[in-house]
């Protein structure tokens, strides 16, 4: 006996009420192809659990657009992982290309719409992983559109919904911006103080080998109950993205460093930008960090500074230069140790932090308020789609 539905809803194949768009990738063998001014889209580019993006670490040019497979997905449709992950899903903020590892999506005019379907494929996420294949990769294709089928309501209801949920993810998107903004406006003070008005007699130090900050040791202790396991995958930028629940029984190898207040974390791995701190706002006690992080040990004076200048991208190439292994190019110990920064005098931390901390604490508030915000979204979006929510329609 199939499920009962909402008077006025309908079942249909997912593939029946969209249009899929493939992408693909110039020849990287042809330098004319790329560093262009059109972002070209992987899944590395909005592996970050927001609806939108706006750009892409790749660009490319109008030559490698027209002559390669890729193609123009427009502001606000929907671009989905079709291979390795299977169904991360964003609504693009600009016209951007894509690679052959993902599809577009756009609704069927007079069906339906992008910002509901946008749901419509979150809800649907399982189904997705569900009816993947592959020996290597899990993988997608076209057919598997076909083989998913949905709960559709009117067109009315449809905008209902989605105007539910695109209210907290709007939201959502704001406070990330103020805190890239935050953020921004940390660093800018921390180049202001520390290298365009650097004073002659500050002293050089090593990174994690000084009063400013030492280097974490792996290893954590028994704990009780559950706690969160973070990996480097589960971090984009500076915002965590994911985190699974483990016990210390069942948790993974890898899953042996506990942070610690006034700590600074960065992924050893070279090329990688994915960077954690926590300080007196912190919930410490709600996570453990896998080994694929390097950490230090900062104090209430020198954190903002240590943590300001990790942000920069001047640490990243410095980081970057100190990474060895053939295999697995990482950042040892020793390596962090050949990194060095000028001491301040406390008087200028003191200053600096007057400023910074403020700032850092609306960060933290803003970052609970976008936890509460998408437990929100998350309980109602499967509630709204089912049809066991409805929504008002005015």
């Amino acid at each position: 006996m199939s499920e009962k539905i909402p008077e006025g809803w309908k079942r249909v194949k997912l593939g029946e009420v969209i249009e899929i768009i493939t992408g693909g990738t110039p020849k990287t063998s042809v330098p004319e192809y790329w560093n262009g001014d059109i972002p070209w889209l992987s899944i590395t580019d909005f592996n970050n659990g927001r609806k939108y993006c706006y750009n892409a670490e790749k660009k490319i040019t109008e030559k490698g657009l027209k002559e390669s497979t890729t193609n123009i997905l427009k502001k606000g449709q929907i671009i989905i992982s079709a291979r390795g992950t299977v169904g991360v899903i964003s609504m693009l903020g600009r016209d951007m290309a894509f690679n052959q590892s993902c599809y577009g999506i756009n609704a069927k005019a007079g069906l339906t719409f992008n910002d509901f379907i946008y749901y419509l494929l979150k809800f649907n996420i399982p189904h997705f992983i569900s009816n993947s294949y592959g020996a290597v990769f899990d993988t997608i294709t076209k057919q598997t559109f076909e083989q998913i089928i949905i709960k559709l309501p009117p067109l009315s209801e449809q905008k209902a919904i989605a105007s539910v949920l695109s209210a907290l993810d709007d939201k959502i998107d704001l406070l990330h911006r103020q805190n890239q903004t935050l953020e921004k406006m940390a660093e800018t003070l921390f180049r202001k103080c520390f290298i365009e008005d650097a004073k002659d007699g500050w002293e050089e130090v090593r990174l994690g080998d000084s009063g400013l900050s030492t280097i974490i040791s792996s290893g954590i202790e028994k704990f009780e109950g559950e706690k969160i396991y973070l990996a480097t995958r589960d971090v984009q930028d500076t915002h965590i993205t994911g985190g699974v629940k483990i016990t210390y029984e069942n948790r993974p190898s890898r899953a042996n460093i506990q942070p610690v207040k006034f700590s600074v974390w960065f992924a050893k791995k070279g090329g990688v930008r994915k960077l954690i701190m926590f300080d007196d706002y912190s919930d410490i006690d709600k996570y453990i960090l896998s080994t694929g992080f390097s950490g230090l040990k900062t104090n209430e004076l020198s954190h903002y500074y240590i943590w300001c200048f990790v942000l920069t991208k001047e640490f990243q190439e410095i980081k970057d230069s100190f990474v060895s292994g053939s295999v697995q190019p990482d950042i040892t110990n020793e390596g962090i140790k050949q990194i060095t920064i000028l001491k301040p005098d406390n008087q200028s931390l003191i200053k600096f932090n007057e400023i910074v901390k403020p700032l850092f604490y609306k960060y933290q508030q803003n970052k609970l308020q976008i936890q509460t915000l998408e437990n929100l979204r998350d309980t109602i979006l499967p509630k709204l789609m089912s049809g066991e929510v409805r929504v008002k329609i005015l």
